[in-house]
């Protein structure tokens, strides 16, 4: 016999050994000599395990097995019970080959049962397309939650089994399956052991079968959505590394959508959307941003008017930047009333002598404001700079003729003067003004011709009301 020939013959006997094993492991009792021998002890392990007689149910369970493992070919009963059976002996263990050696023959009888369905060996009552594959899908799910549950099994493998259950269900899994597969998933690829495209692709797989058991499944609706929340929590430990721009968009839309005029909701999935490399070009994106602005604009002008309801004072400001030097004064004033710190009062009252002075031209209401605000802070040479600016415009109006006017000059000469005695920091402008001024003092002549000499006491009169010593140039 030459080469090939042997080689084919090989091939051949290795074939029909395989399928003979297979179909061993698929056989009903349809058939079979024994069959009443397997009927009866398929019911008496079924009512062993209604009482949970174990031990009864282990021992007639293994004579239905061998002599049918399919049973009647319409069920698989004898695969999932012998699971059940054996999971019981697994607790009452504690010897680790033995745990093992069982454990081995629980993934045995599911590998058994998924290939007996895809064989179609278990038939499936009113079964159309492809639900054969489906049904050894949805057993492997329960072998990959066994895996990984009850087993400790290797991640590598027991990714295997999910996998295979998601390639075969068509998305009709159970809801036990989305959890640990993510758990999984999510150790490997911290740890390297997987690609982010290879979670990319299985991550869509449980997100289109946990959205097909939410559409589908009225009774467990309910645990699909609690699971494929559970799932996604997950994911978010390394979506940032595996995830693009779509993935978030298409997380983080629904979110939008379901608050769109949350202002909180719109900057965190813009925020978030940003950091996750979507570009600001984005027409969600832009959307996102202008109604944020808009929010924004309206939260901080909500948020000014109650600060500046609760503080005057700022609104004060604001006002007299605006022109509004009327209503300045009423906030200045209010604030004036809430307000106990004796140096914040001080300024108040300064501020509004300023504006009475400088832009409502009411000299004697603006005189007595600066006054007060000197007696609420010692030291301070700002207000009397301001009373003496006051007394030389109101020189004209109040001094009468030129002799009466130069007296009130030296009044103004006199608030200057003390400022710049008891405030440093007005020095210079005190000095500048005195420059000014002096100029204007009464000559020599005008006041021997008056009767006056140099340190007499006068009146400057009018609603002034100061004394001042004459000093002449």
């Amino acid at each position: 016999m030459d080469f090939k020939k042997a080689i084919s013959l090989l091939t051949f006997l290795v074939t029909l050994i395989s399928s003979q094993v297979t179909l061993g492991q698929c056989e009903t009792w349809n058939n079979s000599s024994q069959k009443d021998e397997a009927e009866n002890a398929h019911t008496n392990y079924r009512s062993a395990l209604k009482m949970n007689d174990f031990e009864l149910a282990f021992q007639e369970w293994q004579k239905a097995y061998e002599i049918a493992p399919a049973a009647d070919g319409k069920r698989d009963f004898h695969y999932m019970d012998g699971i059940k059976i054996y999971k019981e002996q697994l607790k009452n263990t504690s010897d680790e080959a033995q745990r093992q050696e069982i454990i081995g023959k629980i993934l045995g009888l599911y590998d058994q049962a998924v290939h007996c369905y895809e064989s179609g060996a278990i038939e499936i009552a009113n079964c159309q397309g492809d639900c054969q594959t489906q049904k050894a899908g949805q057993v492997l799910g329960r072998k990959g939650f066994d895996m990984f549950y009850e087993f400790n099994s290797p991640y590598p493998e027991n990714l295997e089994a999910f996998k295979a259950c998601l390639d075969k269900s068509n998305n009709d899994v159970e809801y036990i399956v989305f959890e640990p597969t993510a758990n999984i998933l999510v150790y490997q690829f911290q740890n390297d052991q997987i690609s982010a495209e290879e979670v990319r692709e299985i991550h869509a797989q449980l997100v289109a079968a946990a959205d097909y058991g939410i559409e589908n499944s009225d009774q467990y609706k309910a645990y699909y959505e609690s699971s494929k929340s559970r799932m996604m929590a997950k994911f978010s430990e390394i979506e940032s590394d595996v995830f693009d721009c779509d993935y978030f968009k298409s997380k983080l839309v629904p979110q939008y959508e379901e608050k769109p005029d949350d202002p909180d909701v719109v900057k965190y999935v813009y925020n978030k959307l940003i950091q996750e490399g979507c570009p600001k070009e984005d027409p969600f994106l832009v959307k996102l941003q202008s109604s944020y602005e808009q929010y924004a604009a309206e939260e901080n002008a909500r948020l000014q008017a109650e600060f500046e309801a609760n503080n005057p004072g700022v609104l004060a400001n604001r006002l007299y930047r605006e022109g509004d030097f009327e209503n300045a004064i009423v906030k200045y004033k209010e604030a004036l009333e809430k307000e106990e710190d004796q140096d914040k009062r001080a300024q108040y009252y300064f501020n509004i002598a300023s504006i009475e002075f400088r832009k409502l031209g009411e000299l004697q209401s603006a005189r007595n404001n600066a006054v007060k605000a000197a007696e609420l802070r010692e030291g301070w040479g700002q207000p009397y700079l301001l009373v003496g600016d006051i007394y030389a415009d109101a020189a004209k109006s109040c001094g009468g003729d030129a002799w009466g006017q130069r007296i009130v000059i030296l009044a103004a000469l006199d608030k200057y003067l003390y400022a710049r005695s008891i405030d440093e920091s007005v020095a210079t402008e005190a000095n500048r003004k005195i420059g000014i001024y002096n100029a204007n003092r009464p000559s020599k002549d005008d006041a021997f011709m008056r009767g006056h000499k140099e340190g007499d006491v006068l009146n400057t009169g009018c609603w002034i009301g100061e004394q001042t010593k004459l000093r002449v140039q």
